[in-house]
């Protein structure tokens, strides 16, 4: 199963499956939670969630986990195998607008990426390595909210991804 096309289709059926009227978009003490897929930036595909909790009407914190793998083929000499984790402390400045159903938003995250690589070969002892370091990212993003509680985000940036997409929650 692939899973951007998953996600995909879960947020098309979202964002075309509500008419419902509901209040303020964002607001103090919402908590939001993210699920998606990411692509471009050099990790592979990471599928990560995200938490946000809303301290003011215009300014949310929360973090980022995600989950990267990627493999690069050498024909018949062997393969590299990398994968990542990434955790990240997040905050954003949420947009006024005069939409019950966009939340447009602006931020940044800081955090720490940890990393292993993995030789696999025809002739060759296995090699691995682990290493890890400090990242950070900015984001511009999106949320449309089908319903009260369920709707989907998108995400263009700098760090992990370059395009985050996936399915809202409002806890």
């Amino acid at each position: 199963m692939n899973p951007i096309k998953t996600i995909g289709a879960a947020a098309l059926v979202l964002l075309l499956g509500s008419n419902n009227s509901f209040a303020q978009s964002f607001k103090q003490g919402d908590k939001l939670l993210n699920a998606g897929v990411g692509i471009g930036g050099g990790l592979g595909i990471p599928v990560g969630v995200s938490y946000e909790q809303a301290v003011s009407d215009r300014i949310s914190v929360g973090g980022y986990l995600a989950y990267a793998r990627k493999k690069e083929s050498y024909n018949e000499y062997g393969e590299w195998k990398y994968s990542y984790v990434l955790a990240a402390a997040r905050g954003s400045y949420h947009l006024k607008v005069n939409s019950e159903r966009f939340d447009p938003y602006g931020g940044a995250m800081l955090g720490y990426n940890v990393a292993s690589v993995k030789w696999s070969g025809d002739g060759s002892e296995p090699v691995s390595a682990s290493a890890g370091g400090f990242m950070w990212g900015v984001h511009i993003g999106t949320r449309y909210w089908a319903s009260q509680k369920v709707g989907a985000f998108a995400e263009l940036g700098y760090g992990a991804t370059v395009l985050n997409v996936g399915v809202a929650f409002k806890l």
